[in-house]
């Protein structure tokens, strides 16, 4: 696991943000940990619980974030924008990350967010293959940055996040 991380408080923070279906079982998430590929990024409050954090696969192409979430009586507050705009800057790869299509207000609102940070919306279909047992694929949008992504690198991001979405299951 990685050092000084509160996985705890990690998880109750995606389970206050998340609704099921878009993250794992606690012992799924978790085991995550051991994959050198995957990293959290996590900022703490003065108490040491997780107050922020970003759940990030990197590959030799791409960084793709499968979770960011802030702590609700944060929000708003500019702190993921701050650590997103930090994650992005450092990344010398693209970094790619999925949104619900813009069918409500705050699905409409997350992606505006996702563009004034340089994210683009890109146009091509995309499922993500459940996170847990008796569950089935969500339909989603990806969203790019710095750049749009080309029809081959979406099936590319698309098959290799799909091989690793489900350990466990």
């Amino acid at each position: 696991m990685q050092a000084g991380l509160d996985f705890d408080s990690l998880y109750r923070l995606m389970e206050a943000s998340f609704p099921p279906s878009e993250f794992r079982t606690y012992e799924g998430q978790k085991s995550l940990l051991e994959d050198k590929r995957y990293r959290v990024i996590a900022e703490k409050g003065p108490d040491g619980r997780t107050n922020a954090f970003i759940a990030v696969w990197k590959f030799p192409q791409f960084q793709f974030l499968e979770h960011m979430a802030v702590d609700p009586s944060l929000r708003g507050q500019g702190v993921g924008g701050r650590m997103l705009s930090a994650f992005v800057a450092e990344s010398s790869i693209p970094v790619l990350l999925e949104v619900e299509p813009p069918e409500t207000e705050w699905a409409s609102r997350r992606i505006a967010f996702y563009e004034r940070l340089g994210f683009i919306l890109n146009p091509y279909p995309y499922e993500q293959p459940p996170l847990r047992e008796n569950q089935t694929p969500l339909s989603l949008l990806v969203m790019s940055g710095p750049s749009p992504l080309t029809e081959n690198e979406f099936l590319h991001f698309r098959d290799t996040v799909h091989l690793v979405s489900t350990p466990g299951i």
